[in-house]
């Protein structure tokens, strides 16, 4: 059951990034004007609604509000509670936080998803080396994952980020895949040397089946269950990383929507809970979905 809830959740943290602008835009999704029908029409807003006519209709997203425009309308705009024009109130610039908040799914997923990537198959390739390489040097290639990998995560991202500053998602991705990298090699360098090591290996090379062979049909599919516990662990990582650098502001680099920033200006500004309360609870649940998939236990075969 945990893990068809954290499955449920996770697909709709997907569908919120993957249709972020069908979900939350000033934007129409389509629109008939005067020059016809148009998908995604380029004007916005009330340029648009001018532009309809009395024979025009536009259909807007559910929440029609530009996550990244600053507001200039007056200072009710700033900080403002929930209302029915926005749901969830808005921020210290005036955008709507609701809007903010599904884009920031699309920030969040694509931290997640990139740090995940990077560190299984740097990861990964680092532990083919360890396997197959020379029997003397892998107690040194071990002992130096060893050593990268029980330095504190954050604390190797905090600086690293700080001597690089806001490069963008893609830097923001690397630098959190990299310690989690060497975590990942020890795991499956440990788990291909036992599945080489294995009799059914051991069997396969004697009746002349090459290497390669046996580590492509035999080990490395028992790798991959730990593999995929790993990226589970390392998305999760990378979530909850973005927000704690988001607190010292080298999160995503602004405008860009994202989780953490909605909770660093928490922060800053008092008794405001519409910027902490959503944006904490959709980061606590997608981490703790991928946790919980991580630590599922794995289904008994039938």
């Amino acid at each position: 059951m945990t893990r068809r809830l954290a499955l449920a959740w996770l697909a709709l943290i997907a569908v919120a990034a993957l249709a972020a602008d069908l979900l939350a835009s000033d934007r129409a999704i389509v629109a008939r004007t005067a020059d016809g029908l148009a998908w995604r029409p380029p004007a916005r807003g009330a340029a648009l609604r001018a532009e309809l006519g009395p024979d025009g209709w536009a259909l807007w997203p559910p929440i029609a509000a530009d996550p990244i425009a600053v507001r200039t309308d007056g200072a009710l705009a700033i900080l403002a509670a929930p209302t029915p024009q926005h749901r969830l109130g808005t921020d210290d610039r005036g955008r709507d936080v609701a809007a903010r908040l599904i884009h920031g799914a699309r920030t969040s997923a694509t931290l997640g998803v990139g740090a995940a990537a990077v560190a299984t198959l740097l990861g990964l390739g680092l532990a083919l080396a360890i396997a197959l390489g020379p029997p003397r040097l892998r107690p040194a290639a071990l002992a130096a994952c060893d050593a990268i990998a029980s330095a504190p995560a954050l604390l190797v991202t905090l600086a690293a980020a700080a001597l690089v500053g806001h490069r963008g998602l893609v830097a923001l991705a690397l630098l959190i895949a990299v310690p989690r990298a060497a975590d990942t090699a020890r795991l499956a360098a440990a788990q291909l040397a036992a599945e080489l090591a294995a009799p059914y290996a051991l069997a396969a090379r004697g009746l002349g089946a090459s290497p390669a062979r046996v580590l492509v049909r035999h080990a490395l599919p028992a790798v991959w269950p730990a593999l995929a516990i790993a990226a589970a662990i390392t998305a999760a990582t990378a979530v909850l990383s973005e927000a704690a650098l988001a607190f010292l502001g080298l999160g995503a680099p602004p405008p860009t929507p994202s989780w953490g920033e909605l909770l660093a200006q928490a922060t800053q500004h008092e008794l405001r809970w519409w910027l902490a309360v959503p944006a904490g609870l959709v980061t606590t649940l997608t981490a703790a979905a991928l946790f919980a998939l991580a630590l599922a236990p794995p289904r008994a075969s039938r």
